[in-house]
Formats: structure tokens, C-alpha cells, sequence
């Protein structure tokens, strides 16, 4: 895997954009081991059901693969819909 890609593959679980700044080059095979942050489903009530035994995802990277996540302020892209319409029958 890419280091890119594991960028964008941990983007859905910390909700949040990651940016790779390891500067690896390559594809290497790894394994990371770690418990699901404990989310509630969109839209359901309740709280959220406890997280599986294991460690955290920034413990599980820095432990397992020696890489860290540093939460940064910067730009991000964004899409802006400024009008929306229903199409017209044809």
C-alpha cells in the first residue's frame, strides 16, 4: 500500500482530512491493528456503542508503524453550491 493511500483510507475513520507528509516513496505491505472509535450510526439515537478492545488509531500508528498523526490548522478544498434546481421534465 501507498502511503497515500493509507492517508485516505484513515480519513473515514478519524472523519478528518490527512494529508501524507511521510514523504516515503513506494508500496509496502503492513498491518495495523486497532479499535474502531465507538461512533453512533447518522441518524440513529443513543450513544454511541463502546469501542472494541485494542488501541487507538494514534497509538496503533505510532506503535505499529512508527508514524504519528499531528492534528494542523491549513486550507482545505471546498464546494460551494450556491443554487440547486430540480431538472425539467422532457
Amino acid at each position: 500500500m501507498r502511503p497515500s493511500r493509507l492517508a485516505t483510507l484513515l480519513e473515514n475513520e478519524v472523519e478528518r482530512i490527512i494529508v501524507d507528509k511521510t514523504g516515503l516513496d513506494g508500496t509496502f505491505d503492513l498491518e495495523l491493528e486497532f479499535a474502531p472509535q465507538g461512533r453512533r450510526p447518522v441518524g440513529l439515537p443513543g450513544p454511541p456503542s463502546p469501542p472494541p478492545d485494542g488501541p487507538l488509531l494514534a497509538t496503533a500508528l505510532r506503535e505499529q508503524l512508527g508514524l504519528t498523526l499531528e492534528s494542523v490548522r491549513g486550507p482545505v478544498p471546498v464546494v460551494i453550491v450556491e443554487r440547486a434546481e430540480l431538472p425539467s421534465p422532457v
